[in-house]
């Protein structure tokens, strides 16, 4: 489909006037997109921050360059942009929001990966005859993982990572709820969304110096990453609208944004969340990364359309392979690299070589749950009307030129992470 004027869209809570000559809509452009340009290089990204911190690096020199915080924070950005953006498409076309062929969507994408990696973790251990931590396997199938863990002192197992899933989980119970409600009384969630983000800092400045509560609970709890959801919630409101759209475009038009932004990313992992002090990292260093990453995903967005060495980057097919495939990598992580950086490491290889091999053996692993377990099962639980229905959501991968559809590729993910 192809766009040539810049609409304004529908919404009661939407008030644009239309300019009679404007550039081209680029940003609206790639947003309408059968598959969303730059969305799996985000998504690859945080999945590397994630693992190459795990694996032991996370400096080069004094720079914080692999900060797996950084990367946690950008799936939550992520996740609420494009959950908000795609329930938004779904109520300008249909007047109203399916609650249930999202949850249904919701299961289908995310349960059989998780069950399986619970399921083999729990028969690893018991064949290495170890114990099973069935607390955590409760609180992990109950989506509970952050809380058990924020209030039994994080102990480290296989499913510690498994925290920030449940974290998500927790918000996509809550959020659609609260969108839908919003939209079928006209009111604006724009308000309500620009409103929560400065009370979430609010309550844990409380937290931190009124109740000294510490970083293990700041760090897991929904209510505490709550603003790092809810700014891409707003983001995705906000490129709803013409105006925001514009200013970003503009940006993107200027040399130093996107390279600005990166610098800010890591010049606050680097300095204000690597003093050790809780009220830094969790006040002034988690605040601003939110507020780089939402200016720096549309940006990615556009540059990913355009040609270029940006747009070759966003798009290369090692990065939007990873970006596919990164929900079964962040599962199956513990289980792969730790192993195999030891292996390289034993017979003589060097560390980097260990951390380089052990990536690729998870991109393999990943890559076949993916193909031959998560994809058909998704395909079964999917609600089945999604199949011929039209406005089906959009895929995020590679770019394809707005001025012709891009073909079905099968057996590729929903964007919604």
């Amino acid at each position: 489909m192809k766009f040539d004027t810049d609409l304004p869209l529908q919404h009661p809570w939407i008030r644009e006037a239309s300019p009679m000559h404007l550039p081209p809509p680029v940003l609206l452009t790639a947003l309408q997109q059968p598959r969303l340009a730059g969305l799996d290089a985000l998504r690859a990204v945080a999945v590397l921050l994630v693992i190459v911190n795990h694996l032991g690096l996370d400096r080069i020199g004094p720079v914080m360059v692999f900060d797996g915080s950084l990367g946690v924070e950008l799936f939550f950005v992520i996740s609420g942009f494009l959950i908000t953006w795609l329930l938004l498409g779904e109520h300008e076309r249909h007047g109203r929001i399916a609650l249930g062929a999202f949850y249904q969507r919701r299961v289908a994408r995310l349960l059989p990966a998780s069950l399986a990696y619970l399921l083999v973790g729990m028969g690893l251990l018991a064949l290495r005859h170890q114990p099973i931590p069935w607390g955590a396997v409760v609180s992990t199938v109950l989506y509970g993982t952050n809380y058990y863990q924020a209030f039994t002192g994080a102990a480290a197992h296989y499913l510690s990572h498994c925290w920030s899933l449940a974290v998500e989980e927790q918000f996509y119970l809550v959020w659609p709820f609260l969108l839908a409600a919003l939209l079928r009384h006209g009111r604006s969630p724009r308000q309500a969304l620009g409103l929560s983000i400065p009370l979430v800092w609010l309550y844990k400045a409380v937290l931190i110096f009124g109740f000294g509560v510490g970083e293990v609970y700041l760090y897991r709890a929904l209510e505490t990453r709550m603003d790092q959801l809810t700014a891409g919630c707003l983001l995705a409101v906000l490129l709803k609208t013409p105006r925001w759209r514009r200013h970003f475009e503009q940006l993107a038009r200027q040399g130093w944004p996107l390279p600005a932004l990166v610098a800010g990313l890591v010049l606050s992992t680097s300095l204000l969340r690597d003093t050790g002090t809780v009220a830094d990292q969790q006040l002034f260093g988690f605040a601003l990364e939110t507020v780089l990453l939402c200016a720096l995903l549309p940006l990615v967005l556009i540059k990913a359309t355009e040609r270029g060495a940006t747009a070759a980057l966003l798009n290369a097919p090692a990065l939007v392979l990873i970006g596919q495939i990164s929900y079964g990598m962040y599962l199956y992580h513990p289980f792969v690299v730790h192993p195999v950086r030891n292996a390289i490491v034993r017979l003589g290889g060097p560390p980097a070589a260990g951390i380089l091999v052990a990536i690729a053996a998870l991109v393999v692993v990943a890559w076949a749950s993916f193909q031959w377990f998560e994809q058909p099962l998704r395909e079964w639980l999917r609600p089945r009307s999604l199949s011929s229905d039209p406005s089906r959501p959009p895929h995020a991968g590679t770019h394809r030129p707005p001025t012709r559809s891009a073909p079905a590729v099968p057996g590729r993910p929903s964007p919604a992470t």
